[in-house]
């Protein structure tokens, strides 16, 4: 495990250089299995009430050894496009603008060794005094304060309404494949003197920065509070298909698509069952956890403290490699990005691409993409396809900022699923 380390560590520092435009990284290689989201729902997304209640956030990552490390936190406001807003850190921290993330414990009766780290938010020690978006960051105290995780999250203050509809794309290509949102934002009693200007909206598809649609700017208002968003063919996004899964939560017998496992001395070797291109197949309806993967151990009498790790190995078959592309597997468990460890290598032998990312016990979604070589450009369609039926999860969220304003307040966060459409 010492050579993975160190394998990791070169291929973290080409990832580090090259994941700058995105502010949500993990930064050190022994950092695992990070989630960021409502206490009691690990499958939330992290958008939270400006006076929420303590603990309503909750942090939750691994440190991989035996080495107690002493992290620091804060966290940082942001406008909605990402960037540090204008204001002082006393000016949306109430508390310390730092603080030591003191909740861990060592993994129990595991192969693998690792420390846990929780952290709730707000605390009595610092909460947010503002709505927005916000960075949170922690920092290896051991390694000369080195930043070495960042997560997002969203501090809402719900004054305002959104009413939200799905609508058939005009272009007919589309029309069995894409989801578009047409949304009316309701800002009630608020004053916008200019509308275009002042309200900001994004949209999320299964919680995902990547691939969000925005800003977006009102293209009429109504009579009274309503600022219409129906754009034809803009907020449209390819619905996918329902993601790959497997299940391993526990190493003691063989869960959904799990074809082997093997103990080593220090973590587990698991073989998912082989797959292949979806692109072209039928519809099918599997209830699953858009993209996301949840932490759970269901050995008997055992506790999410002696959930071990493992190798799994990835294969997808394909006759030939891609001439002018590469393939990952992606999802959350990937941390939405291209990730390395996650990136397919072909054996011309075995006619199949394969992948063995270091992975904790639980239940995974998955999907293969296709990553052009030239241009960068994600394919997610290029293995999965599309289906207008697939079951997908968008989040609206409306900024609000008037002139002569600092920041951009966050007044509404809506999500709605496309299989509840109409």
């Amino acid at each position: 495990m010492n050579l993975r380390i160190l394998l990791l560590a070169l291929v973290f520092a080409r990832f580090s250089a090259s994941a700058q435009t995105n502010p949500a990284v993990i930064l050190d290689p022994n950092i695992l299995t990070v989630q960021l989201y409502l206490a009691g729902a690990p499958l939330t997304q992290p958008v939270v009430e400006l006076n929420a209640a303590a603990g309503s956030l909750m942090l939750e990552f691994d440190h991989y050894g035996p080495d107690i490390k002493d992290y620091l936190y804060t966290f940082q406001h942001c406008n909605s496009d990402w960037k540090p807003s204008d204001l002082n850190d006393n000016e949306y921290i109430d508390g310390f603008t730092e603080d030591r993330i003191t909740d861990f414990s060592n993994s129990f009766n595991s192969l693998t060794n690792y420390t846990h780290y929780r952290l709730g938010l707000p605390n009595r020690n610092m909460r947010w005094s503002k709505s927005g978006n916000y960075l949170l960051k922690v920092f290896d105290n051991d390694d000369d304060r080195r930043l070495v995780l960042v997560r997002r999250f969203m501090v809402v203050e719900p004054l305002w309404g959104v009413e939200a509809q799905f609508v058939r794309t005009a272009q007919v290509q589309y029309m069995n494949t894409h989801h578009e949102i047409d949304f009316t934002v309701l800002h009630r009693s608020t004053r916008v003197q200019n509308p275009i200007n002042d309200v900001k909206a994004f949209v999320l598809q299964n919680g995902r920065w990547d691939n969000a649609i925005g800003p977006l700017s009102t293209n009429f208002t109504r009579a009274g509070d309503q600022l219409v968003f129906d754009y034809q063919d803009k907020i449209v996004f390819p619905a996918g298909k329902e993601w790959r899964f497997f299940d391993m939560r526990s190493f003691d017998y063989r869960g959904e698509r799990v074809r082997r496992i093997e103990e080593k001395r220090d973590y587990y070797e698991v073989t998912l069952q082989p797959d292949e291109s979806r692109a072209n197949t039928a519809y099918i309806f599997r209830g699953d956890l858009n993209g996301r993967y949840s932490i759970e151990n269901t050995n008997f009498n055992q506790t999410l403290s002696q959930c071990d790790y493992a190798r799994v190995l990835f294969s997808i078959q394909r006759n030939l490699p891609e001439d002018d592309a590469d393939v990952y597997v992606f999802g959350e468990l990937s941390d939405w990005q291209l990730h390395p460890e996650f990136k397919m290598i072909y054996d011309p032998e075995a006619k199949v691409y394969y992948a063995e990312p270091f992975l904790k016990q639980g239940y995974y979604n998955y999907q293969y993409v296709l990553v052009n070589r030239e241009s960068g450009k994600m394919d997610e369609d290029g293995y999965e396809g599309n289906w207008y039926e697939t079951g997908n999860l968008y989040t609206i969220l409306v900024y609000f900022r008037p002139f002569g304003a600092r920041f951009e307040r966050l007044m509404a966060a809506v999500s709605l699923d496309s299989r509840q459409r109409n």
